[in-house]
């Protein structure tokens, strides 16, 4: 197997104007011969191994980030596809596809000596025009929607085999988030062990048990309507400074001193008791001693909680994080706290907090499996939260594409502008890279599926795209939806992509870079 290098610059590079132009498209289209194969539910997976760690995924984002690019141009297209990413969560590896495209459709006007500031004003007036067909492509929002823009989304990544059960626990979790702003409100922990289909929503907050000491075990691990206090206090004894020194008289010195340190700690704990706690969690250590005291009192506590989960804690169960043992306000509470085996480990689950918080525990087979999974959740849970903010929905299946080619098409042959009619007609064309790589990856004859997918949208039928089985088919049907804010951004980055590199003539490597 060859192993991915784009590096198609070299170092002392010194070409200008259309050489240079020419040069860095070049390295563009290198970038989506690699690219191209991943698209849709039948993408295939690259495989990467960085310092002994494998990745696999089919992420467009996951994929150029740990592509070695050196050639500067070619490392533009990574920062638009995460922008595609953070901004949309899908529609990473479409980005790139229809800005490659739209170069590789651009070059031979390019090599004619095309004024590319003409060029580049021209890609504006397409972005307007795409912009607003898009918004009349628009199909009538319905919660049924929702469940199938998750599908879509899923489809295409690992978890195409389990889309309808992830997209189904997904959407009924995000529809009961008040604000979808708040990543706190949904976490997601991964757990080594079982199968995909295994993995869980729980109501509320969980976090792995943490490092704990003697006394432990006679701790309760099921609590109904618990108090939860949460500091960032360490409970155990302080250990001695370097260098330092004692100077006693006598052995009841020595006494006074272990009588104070034990003084010390045992206030400290009895300060929390008296709160009426009976579940105790700090981001510090809970040492052995304050682990069977609590133990004898019929509390539970936990050390070492990471921050993250603290914060998570709190925020669906009410309370503060204190630093002191000398002023407690509120505590928290929910509905119940419980201590469960997940796979080989043990989980604290913390349900029915006042502030309603999900939790997704994902389960795989391994590490390197369970990443792709996160990935593919993340951006399904992104296509969700944006529905259900704008609620504006176009069909997939590259349905969209074609009809905006096809819109592009007839306005070429509208104007009276013999150097926009090229322009238009080689961009129409590049937009027709999405339903041709989707029928070349389900091996379909691309060419054939093309020209019918021409043929049925010149003759107004909007929503014909690609169909795994039949070639074409009509996406509306079929239930193939996506979000209408990631066609739009799809479109602004890949035309502000393509218009920033029209406009470099000259790569000025520094001699620090060539070290």
């Amino acid at each position: 197997m060859q192993n991915v290098k784009i590096d198609t610059v070299e170092a002392q590079d010194t070409r200008e104007g259309i050489p240079q132009v020419i040069a860095n498209i070049d390295s563009w289209l290198s970038v989506a011969e690699t690219l191209k194969t991943t698209l849709g539910p039948y993408g295939r997976d690259k495989m990467f191994l960085i310092n002994d760690e494998i990745i696999i995924t089919n992420d467009g984002a996951t994929i150029l980030k740990n592509l070695r690019l050196e050639h500067p141009a070619a490392k533009l297209l990574a920062i638009i596809s995460e922008s595609q990413d953070k901004e949309v969560g899908d529609g990473t590896t479409s980005v790139v596809l229809l800005a490659c495209e739209m170069l590789k459709q651009l070059k031979n006007l390019i090599s004619e000596k095309f004024d590319i500031k003409f060029i580049k004003n021209s890609l504006k007036d397409v972005q307007k025009k795409c912009l607003s067909a898009l918004d009349s492509l628009k199909i009538n929002f319905t919660d049924d929607i929702l469940y199938k823009i998750a599908q879509t989304s899923l489809t295409s990544k690992i978890l195409k085999y389990n889309n309808h059960y992830f997209s189904q626990m997904l959407v009924d979790t995000l529809k009961n988030i008040e604000n979808l702003d708040d990543e706190r409100l949904l976490g997601i922990k991964k757990v080594t062990g079982g199968s995909i289909s295994d993995s869980i929503m729980v109501n509320g907050v969980a976090f792995e048990k943490c490092f704990t000491y003697a006394g432990y075990e006679q701790q309760p691990k099921k609590i109904e309507n618990p108090k939860i206090i949460c500091l960032n206090i360490e409970l155990e004894w302080k250990k001695e400074r370097e260098n330092c020194e004692i100077r006693m008289n006598n052995v009841e010195e020595y006494q006074s001193i272990v009588d104070t340190e034990w003084k010390l700690i045992k206030d400290r704990l009895d300060q929390i008791i008296e709160t009426g706690a009976n579940v105790v969690l700090s981001s510090l250590p809970i040492g052995d001693y304050a682990t069977q005291y609590f133990a004898r009192k019929n509390i539970f506590c936990s050390g070492r909680v990471p921050k993250e989960d603290l914060f998570r804690v709190i925020h669906s169960c009410g309370g503060r994080i204190y630093n002191s043992t000398h002023f407690f306000g509120e505590l928290g509470t929910c509905q119940l706290f419980e201590e469960c085996q997940v796979g080989k480990l043990r989980y604290n689950f913390f349900k029915g907090g006042s502030q309603k918080s999900y939790t997704l525990l994902l389960r795989g087979p391994g590490a390197d499996i369970l990443n792709e999974v996160e990935r593919s959740v993340h951006d399904a849970v992104m296509v969700i939260k944006k529905t259900l903010k704008q609620k504006d929905v176009v069909t997939g299946g590259g349905s969209t594409e074609m009809e905006l080619a096809r819109i592009l098409r007839d306005h070429a042959n509208d104007t009276r502008d013999k150097n926009a009619f090229f322009v238009y007609l080689q961009v129409s064309r590049a937009f027709e890279i999405i339903p041709y790589q989707l029928s070349k990856n389900f091996t379909h004859d691309a060419m054939e599926v093309i020209q019918k997918l021409r043929y049925d949208h010149a003759h107004n039928n909007p929503h014909s795209g690609v169909s795994i089985t039949k070639g074409t088919g009509n996406m509306l049907i079929d239930g193939v939806l996506e979000p209408l804010l990631v066609k739009k951004s799809m479109i602004k980055a890949a035309i502000s992509a393509v218009s920033t590199l029209l406009m470099v003539d000259t790569t000025i490597i520094s001699p620090k870079s060539q070290q």
